[in-house]
């Protein structure tokens, strides 16, 4: 029986590949890669037509591309229309894509449309913060002193001197009786010394505050040496038991006492504080009054001008620790570094250990004197 003659079932790829070649050999182009998937259902009139489509090159996409661009070119010109109506202040930017394919069909709007500059938001960021910031009212320049006011304030600075001087060469009892007689002379005394904390580069009483608002607010706390009791002042809110005690008293804060003598109770307080005040003679008391009224494990916490310990600290540490007490922090062992070659003040807290005073060795420290020109 003979054989039935096959069908080629890729005829139609092979009539394809034969009129893309002659195409290509006529227009001397490289011809398209179309790569659209063809039916292979010889039966099925709508595929053959679709077929001789693609074979003759006509395809429905060229209708679709027509319509997209008929489409694009009314959205333009209403895109267009719509920014020529805008009044004339109003910029319409040149890089527009819209507006840039627009233009090549219509060079005669080139010079309508207008450029518009590119934001610099660093301007727009100065602009903004200079109209945030308020303006700088103008003041009138400052008088220079008169000759009245400067023999005045030289007045007051050596007056400060002698009685700085006074305090760190007597004891407080002797300073006591002083401020006794002529009382106007501790008021002279604070304003001279809150005149020259004012140019220190830190406050030391700052330190204080923030050690103290640290701990409980029902911890009984002594400030020695109060002087305008600022601590007492700031934290009464929130510490109301300080005891603040000077030689004079600036406020209602402050008891009148001698601090080597005051009136509280053995082993009643919990934190002791020395802010620049270990300034008679009789130091060794003081230390010995905190040691008395302090409880066990209570802080005693002391801030000193670093210049006093003559580049010794370890000796007044070894001194206070013999009395009774153990250095838990300080920072007067640390190393001179770039950022802190130097130290304003020294800062101490000992706790207390013992119950009793161990040893009774004399402290001493440098007085601190200004220097006679």
């Amino acid at each position: 029986m003979p054989h039935k003659k096959r069908e080629n079932k890729n005829h139609i790829q092979v009539q394809r590949i034969l009129a893309e070649s002659e195409l290509s050999l006529v227009d001397k182009k490289k011809p398209k890669r179309i790569f659209e998937r063809v039916p292979r259902h010889d039966y099925n009139p709508g595929d053959r037509k679709r077929e001789q489509q693609i074979l003759n090159g006509d395809s429905d996409d060229d209708d679709d591309d027509n319509n997209n661009n008929k489409k694009k070119r009314s959205a333009l010109k209403k895109h267009i229309n719509k920014e020529l109506q805008q009044p004339k202040e109003s910029v319409i930017p040149k890089k527009s894509r819209k507006n840039k394919y627009y233009l090549l069909n219509h060079p005669e709007l080139k010079d309508t449309i207008q450029i518009a500059p590119k934001p610099n938001k660093r301007k727009h960021e100065e602009v903004n913060e200079q109209e945030n910031e308020p303006s700088p009212k103008k003041t009138a320049p400052e008088a220079k002193p008169s000759v009245c006011d400067k023999l005045v304030s030289h007045m007051v600075t050596s007056r400060f001197r002698y009685l700085n001087e006074k305090l760190y060469t007597t004891t407080s009892k002797e300073a006591q009786k002083m401020f006794e007689q002529d009382p106007q002379s501790f008021f002279a005394y604070h304003q001279g010394y809150a005149t020259s904390m004012s140019k220190w580069p830190d406050q030391p009483i700052d330190e204080i505050m923030g050690y103290v608002r640290k701990r409980s607010a029902n911890l009984v706390i002594v400030d020695m040496g109060c002087g305008d009791a600022r601590l007492a002042r700031t934290l009464k809110s929130t510490h109301p038991n300080i005891h603040s005690f000077d030689l004079v008293a600036l406020n209602d804060h402050v008891q009148v006492c001698d601090i080597a003598h005051t009136p509280l109770n053995n082993d009643s307080v919990d934190i002791v504080i020395f802010c620049l005040s270990l300034m008679g003679t009789n130091l060794t008391d003081f230390i010995h009054e905190a040691h008395r009224i302090l409880r066990l494990r209570g802080t005693m916490k002391i801030i000193e001008i670093a210049s006093r310990f003559e580049n010794q600290p370890q000796k007044f540490i070894r001194k206070i620790e013999s009395m009774g007490f153990q250095c838990s922090k300080t920072n007067s062992l640390e190393e001179k570094s770039k950022s802190s070659p130097s130290q304003y003040f020294y800062a101490f807290d000992f706790a207390k250990t013992s119950a009793q005073i161990k040893s009774k060795s004399i402290l001493t420290l440098a007085p601190c004197l200004h220097k006679k020109r």
